[in-house]
Protein backbone atom coordinates (compact mmCIF):
# COMPACT_ATOMS: atom_id res chain seq x y z
CA UNK A 1 0.00 0.00 0.00
CA UNK A 2 1.62 3.22 -0.95
CA UNK A 3 1.68 6.15 1.30
CA UNK A 4 -1.49 7.87 -0.66
CA UNK A 5 -3.74 5.03 -0.16
CA UNK A 6 -2.43 4.76 3.39
CA UNK A 7 -3.88 8.32 4.05
CA UNK A 8 -6.84 7.10 2.08
CA UNK A 9 -7.54 3.82 4.44
CA UNK A 10 -6.93 6.17 7.68
CA UNK A 11 -9.37 8.42 6.65
CA UNK A 12 -12.02 6.46 5.71
CA UNK A 13 -11.70 4.60 8.34
CA UNK A 14 -11.81 7.69 11.30
CA UNK A 15 -15.01 8.69 8.93
CA UNK A 16 -16.44 5.30 9.64
CA UNK A 17 -16.01 5.98 13.22
CA UNK A 18 -17.87 8.77 13.31
CA UNK A 19 -20.78 7.92 11.49
CA UNK A 20 -24.20 7.97 11.94
CA UNK A 21 -24.40 3.79 11.75
CA UNK A 22 -21.54 3.27 14.40
CA UNK A 23 -22.76 5.69 17.05
CA UNK A 24 -26.56 4.34 16.53
CA UNK A 25 -25.74 0.70 16.83
CA UNK A 26 -22.12 0.47 19.49
CA UNK A 27 -22.37 3.59 21.13
CA UNK A 28 -19.15 5.71 22.53
CA UNK A 29 -17.42 2.84 23.54
CA UNK A 30 -17.57 0.64 20.90
CA UNK A 31 -14.61 -1.45 21.70
CA UNK A 32 -15.71 -5.33 22.77
CA UNK A 33 -15.33 -5.10 27.06
CA UNK A 34 -16.36 -1.46 27.49
CA UNK A 35 -14.92 0.55 29.94
CA UNK A 36 -14.86 -2.49 32.01
CA UNK A 37 -12.63 -4.08 29.95
CA UNK A 38 -10.93 -0.97 29.95
CA UNK A 39 -10.32 -1.06 33.52
CA UNK A 40 -9.34 -4.34 33.67
CA UNK A 41 -6.29 -3.56 30.99
CA UNK A 42 -5.35 -0.42 33.22
CA UNK A 43 -5.17 -2.85 35.91
CA UNK A 44 -3.14 -5.18 34.43
CA UNK A 45 -0.95 -2.39 32.91
CA UNK A 46 -0.21 -1.58 36.27
CA UNK A 47 -1.84 2.24 35.83
CA UNK A 48 -0.55 4.31 38.95
CA UNK A 49 -2.42 7.92 40.38
CA UNK A 50 -0.34 10.68 38.58
CA UNK A 51 1.21 8.24 35.92
CA UNK A 52 1.19 9.88 32.29
CA UNK A 53 -0.87 7.68 29.61
CA UNK A 54 -1.34 7.80 26.02
CA UNK A 55 -4.41 6.32 24.58
CA UNK A 56 -4.35 5.83 20.97
CA UNK A 57 -7.38 6.25 18.28
CA UNK A 58 -8.50 7.89 21.33
CA UNK A 59 -12.46 8.38 19.41
CA UNK A 60 -14.78 10.89 21.35
CA UNK A 61 -12.40 10.00 24.34
CA UNK A 62 -14.91 7.80 26.34
CA UNK A 63 -12.22 5.73 27.42
CA UNK A 64 -9.71 8.31 28.66
CA UNK A 65 -11.67 10.05 30.39
CA UNK A 66 -13.17 7.47 32.50
CA UNK A 67 -9.37 5.64 32.92
CA UNK A 68 -8.41 9.45 34.22
CA UNK A 69 -11.77 9.62 36.85
CA UNK A 70 -11.19 5.82 38.22
CA UNK A 71 -7.43 5.38 37.64
CA UNK A 72 -6.59 9.31 38.57
CA UNK A 73 -3.55 8.84 35.92
CA UNK A 74 -2.91 11.93 33.24
CA UNK A 75 -3.93 10.83 30.07
CA UNK A 76 -3.47 12.17 26.25
CA UNK A 77 -5.56 10.62 23.64
CA UNK A 78 -4.33 11.32 20.11
CA UNK A 79 -6.95 10.30 17.43
CA UNK A 80 -6.95 10.65 13.38
CA UNK A 81 -10.29 11.54 13.03
CA UNK A 82 -11.04 15.54 12.99
CA UNK A 83 -14.79 15.29 14.68
CA UNK A 84 -14.13 12.89 17.42
CA UNK A 85 -11.52 14.86 17.94
CA UNK A 86 -13.56 18.22 18.08
CA UNK A 87 -16.33 15.85 20.14
CA UNK A 88 -13.44 14.71 22.68
CA UNK A 89 -12.26 18.06 23.29
CA UNK A 90 -15.91 19.42 24.05
CA UNK A 91 -16.44 16.69 26.46
CA UNK A 92 -13.55 17.72 28.57
CA UNK A 93 -14.90 21.07 29.14
CA UNK A 94 -17.79 19.37 30.41
CA UNK A 95 -16.06 16.60 32.58
CA UNK A 96 -15.18 17.34 36.54
CA UNK A 97 -11.35 16.48 36.61
CA UNK A 98 -10.61 17.10 33.07
CA UNK A 99 -7.42 19.17 33.60
CA UNK A 100 -5.67 15.72 33.72
CA UNK A 101 -6.93 14.97 30.18
CA UNK A 102 -5.79 16.59 26.76
CA UNK A 103 -7.09 15.28 23.12
CA UNK A 104 -4.32 15.58 19.73
CA UNK A 105 -5.28 14.94 16.38
CA UNK A 106 -2.55 12.73 15.35
CA UNK A 107 -1.81 10.01 13.18
CA UNK A 108 -0.75 6.60 15.50
CA UNK A 109 1.56 5.96 13.12
CA UNK A 110 3.73 8.84 13.01
CA UNK A 111 3.09 10.36 16.74
CA UNK A 112 3.37 13.95 17.58
CA UNK A 113 4.94 13.24 20.51
CA UNK A 114 7.90 13.04 21.98
CA UNK A 115 9.78 10.01 22.68
CA UNK A 116 9.79 8.12 26.14
CA UNK A 117 7.69 10.83 27.81
CA UNK A 118 4.75 7.51 28.74
CA UNK A 119 4.39 5.33 31.21
CA UNK A 120 1.90 3.45 29.58
CA UNK A 121 -0.05 3.32 26.11
CA UNK A 122 -2.98 1.11 25.39
CA UNK A 123 -4.61 0.85 22.26
CA UNK A 124 -8.42 -0.45 22.17
CA UNK A 125 -10.05 -2.22 18.64
CA UNK A 126 -8.11 -0.18 16.90
CA UNK A 127 -4.49 -1.55 16.15
CA UNK A 128 -6.42 -4.20 13.83
CA UNK A 129 -7.33 -0.88 11.76
CA UNK A 130 -4.23 0.76 11.10
CA UNK A 131 -3.01 0.37 7.41
CA UNK A 132 0.88 -0.14 9.08
CA UNK A 133 0.50 -1.66 12.03
CA UNK A 134 4.47 -2.49 12.50
CA UNK A 135 4.55 1.22 12.52
CA UNK A 136 1.99 1.96 15.23
CA UNK A 137 3.96 -0.48 17.21
CA UNK A 138 7.19 1.15 16.65
CA UNK A 139 5.77 4.53 17.80
CA UNK A 140 4.46 2.98 20.93
CA UNK A 141 7.95 1.89 22.22
CA UNK A 142 9.30 5.08 20.71
CA UNK A 143 6.71 7.13 22.92
CA UNK A 144 7.13 4.76 26.30
CA UNK A 145 9.43 5.74 28.83
CA UNK A 146 12.06 1.91 29.61
CA UNK A 147 10.10 -0.49 31.87
CA UNK A 148 6.58 1.69 30.35
CA UNK A 149 3.88 -0.73 29.42
CA UNK A 150 1.66 -1.11 26.54
CA UNK A 151 -2.00 -2.47 26.55
CA UNK A 152 -3.19 -3.40 23.55
CA UNK A 153 -7.41 -4.81 23.09
CA UNK A 154 -7.91 -6.10 19.15
CA UNK A 155 -10.31 -8.54 17.94
CA UNK A 156 -8.36 -11.82 16.87
CA UNK A 157 -9.08 -13.78 13.42
CA UNK A 158 -7.45 -16.77 11.87
CA UNK A 159 -5.61 -15.62 8.58
CA UNK A 160 -7.65 -16.30 5.49
CA UNK A 161 -10.88 -16.85 7.43
CA UNK A 162 -12.91 -13.80 6.94
CA UNK A 163 -16.00 -14.92 4.90
CA UNK A 164 -16.08 -12.19 1.77
CA UNK A 165 -19.66 -10.64 2.90
CA UNK A 166 -17.99 -9.63 5.94
CA UNK A 167 -15.22 -7.64 4.24
CA UNK A 168 -17.45 -4.46 3.57
CA UNK A 169 -18.74 -1.67 5.82
CA UNK A 170 -19.76 -3.63 8.68
CA UNK A 171 -16.47 -5.87 8.89
CA UNK A 172 -14.57 -2.52 9.32
CA UNK A 173 -17.20 -1.34 12.33
CA UNK A 174 -16.28 -4.99 13.90
CA UNK A 175 -12.56 -4.52 13.63
CA UNK A 176 -12.52 -7.70 11.31
CA UNK A 177 -11.18 -6.78 7.77
CA UNK A 178 -6.99 -6.54 8.60
CA UNK A 179 -7.23 -8.49 12.23
CA UNK A 180 -4.20 -10.51 13.10
CA UNK A 181 -4.50 -13.88 14.97
CA UNK A 182 -3.23 -14.22 18.50
CA UNK A 183 0.57 -15.15 17.26
CA UNK A 184 0.16 -12.75 14.90
CA UNK A 185 -0.56 -9.72 17.60
CA UNK A 186 2.04 -11.34 19.94
CA UNK A 187 5.07 -11.14 16.81
CA UNK A 188 3.73 -7.71 16.49
CA UNK A 189 4.77 -6.57 20.07
CA UNK A 190 7.91 -8.10 19.63
CA UNK A 191 9.40 -7.32 16.73
CA UNK A 192 8.77 -3.60 17.92
CA UNK A 193 10.56 -4.27 21.00
CA UNK A 194 8.48 -5.14 23.78
CA UNK A 195 8.27 -7.68 25.89
CA UNK A 196 5.04 -9.84 25.95
CA UNK A 197 3.78 -9.68 29.84
CA UNK A 198 0.26 -11.09 29.72
CA UNK A 199 -2.55 -12.12 27.52
CA UNK A 200 -6.28 -12.95 28.19
CA UNK A 201 -8.53 -14.15 26.04
CA UNK A 202 -11.77 -11.88 25.97
CA UNK A 203 -13.39 -13.53 23.40
CA UNK A 204 -16.89 -13.71 25.54
CA UNK A 205 -16.75 -9.95 24.95
CA UNK A 206 -17.59 -10.20 20.79
CA UNK A 207 -20.36 -12.61 21.45
CA UNK A 208 -21.93 -9.72 24.36
CA UNK A 209 -21.59 -6.71 21.96
CA UNK A 210 -23.45 -8.31 18.59
CA UNK A 211 -26.40 -8.94 21.61
CA UNK A 212 -26.15 -5.12 21.74
CA UNK A 213 -26.15 -4.66 18.29
CA UNK A 214 -28.86 -6.70 17.22
CA UNK A 215 -30.55 -5.63 19.67
CA UNK A 216 -30.53 -2.16 18.82
CA UNK A 217 -30.97 -2.62 14.95
CA UNK A 218 -35.12 -2.33 15.22
CA UNK A 219 -35.09 0.45 16.74
CA UNK A 220 -32.29 1.94 13.98
CA UNK A 221 -34.29 0.50 11.19
CA UNK A 222 -37.14 2.46 12.67
CA UNK A 223 -34.83 5.69 13.13
CA UNK A 224 -33.63 5.64 9.47
CA UNK A 225 -37.74 5.33 7.76
CA UNK A 226 -38.07 8.76 10.47
CA UNK A 227 -35.46 10.56 9.69
CA UNK A 228 -34.56 9.23 5.62
CA UNK A 229 -31.34 8.76 6.59
CA UNK A 230 -29.57 8.06 2.95
CA UNK A 231 -29.72 4.82 0.68
CA UNK A 232 -26.52 4.72 0.42
CA UNK A 233 -26.08 2.91 4.06
CA UNK A 234 -29.18 1.31 4.42
CA UNK A 235 -28.27 -1.47 2.90
CA UNK A 236 -26.13 -2.22 6.40
CA UNK A 237 -29.74 -2.50 7.63
CA UNK A 238 -30.75 -5.86 5.85
CA UNK A 239 -27.60 -7.35 5.34
CA UNK A 240 -26.99 -7.11 9.50
CA UNK A 241 -28.94 -9.93 11.09
CA UNK A 242 -27.47 -12.37 8.84
CA UNK A 243 -24.09 -10.74 9.24
CA UNK A 244 -24.30 -10.96 12.89
CA UNK A 245 -25.54 -14.24 12.62
CA UNK A 246 -21.88 -15.44 10.97
CA UNK A 247 -20.23 -13.34 13.53
CA UNK A 248 -21.25 -15.11 16.07
CA UNK A 249 -20.75 -18.81 14.18
CA UNK A 250 -16.82 -17.68 13.49
CA UNK A 251 -16.41 -16.93 17.61
CA UNK A 252 -18.17 -20.23 18.69
CA UNK A 253 -15.79 -21.95 15.55
CA UNK A 254 -13.08 -20.03 17.91
CA UNK A 255 -11.95 -18.58 14.45
CA UNK A 256 -12.57 -15.12 15.88
CA UNK A 257 -11.72 -14.01 19.06
CA UNK A 258 -11.17 -10.93 21.54
CA UNK A 259 -7.83 -10.26 23.10
CA UNK A 260 -5.87 -8.40 25.61
CA UNK A 261 -2.28 -8.22 25.47
CA UNK A 262 0.39 -6.33 28.05
CA UNK A 263 4.17 -6.04 27.02
CA UNK A 264 7.14 -3.58 28.39
CA UNK A 265 9.74 -1.73 27.00
CA UNK A 266 12.61 -3.28 28.20
CA UNK A 267 14.68 -0.59 27.18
Amino acid sequence: MTPADQAIARACCADLYQSDVARMLFGDSIHPGGLALTNRMAQLMGVQPGDLVLDLASGPGTSALALSRVRRCRVVGVEFGAQATAKARDRLIMQPGGALVSFVRGDAEALPLRSGAFDSVMCECSMSLFPDKAAAASEVTRALRPGGRFGLSDVSLAPGSLPEELSGTLGQMLCLVDALDVNGYVDLLESAGLALLHREDASHEVTRILDEVEAKLGLFSAWSVATGWGDGDSSILDQAPGLIATVRKLVQDGILGYWVFVAENPD
